[in-house]
């Protein structure tokens, strides 16, 4: 093999080991913070299931609070479970409706991206400011060496090359929210965990609305 061919083959493999790869099954915990419009504060975990097509996720707060939401973005179904009068319902949601939520936050830009010493569970991360199409912006830190694997993912970085590990937002009704990872592990998942359990009631969207009227 040439000089030639040989530094190219090596650089083809450096490559290759530095690509970013789709967190394709596995588990991400973060710990969340949140503080109401006014001023209540809570503490919890949003635990991220993943396995080729299907995510999970739960966020399950101090006060009881419990959402639970499971994707399967190869039928574009999603279904939210929720407890109401000592019931049990899997409330079906549309996928478009997911993506038309997320619409604001696509086309993100981030600027001032800066290499740091800082890691988050183990990762190495990246700082930078992501900049949305209505002006708003927030710092996050990132992960370059994956990706979540389905572009709804996250609402706020729809479609993202990377993996967020921090990052802070105030939503649209004053409630301040920070999330930081804990973990993040790549292993093998169990396709029961994205089924429906069978204690709840499978309803539409629009039979919910009309039971809580």
């Amino acid at each position: 093999m040439s000089s030639r061919a040989l530094a190219f083959f090596f650089l083809f493999i450096s490559a290759h080991s530095w690509a970013q790869k789709p967190f394709t099954e596995g588990i991400i915990v973060y710990n969340v913070k949140l503080e109401s419009a006014d001023h209540k504060e809570y503490k919890g975990v949003y635990t991220f299931t993943f396995k080729g097509p299907h995510v999970k996720k739960e966020l399950k707060l101090d006060n009881g609070f419990s959402d639970v939401v499971i994707m399967d973005c190869g039928v574009n179904t999603v279904y939210s479970l929720q407890k109401r009068d000592g019931k049990k319902y899997a409330i079906q949601l549309s996928m478009s409706d997911i993506v038309k939520r997320q619409q604001p936050f696509t086309g993100f830009a981030i600027s001032s991206e800066e290499s740091t010493r800082k890691s988050i569970a183990g990762y190495a991360v990246e700082k930078g400011k992501v900049k949305y199409k209505n002006g708003s912006a927030t710092e996050i830190f990132y992960s370059k060496e994956w990706y979540p694997p389905q572009a709804v993912t996250f609402e706020r970085f729809p479609d993202a090359k990377f993996m967020p590990l921090y990052y802070a937002y105030t939503d649209e009704h004053g409630i301040a929210m920070e999330f930081e990872v804990v973990s993040m592990d790549m292993e093998p998942v169990e396709n029961a965990v994205f089924r429906i359990p069978t204690e709840y009631k499978m309803i539409s969207y629009d039979e919910y609305k009309q039971m809580s009227k």
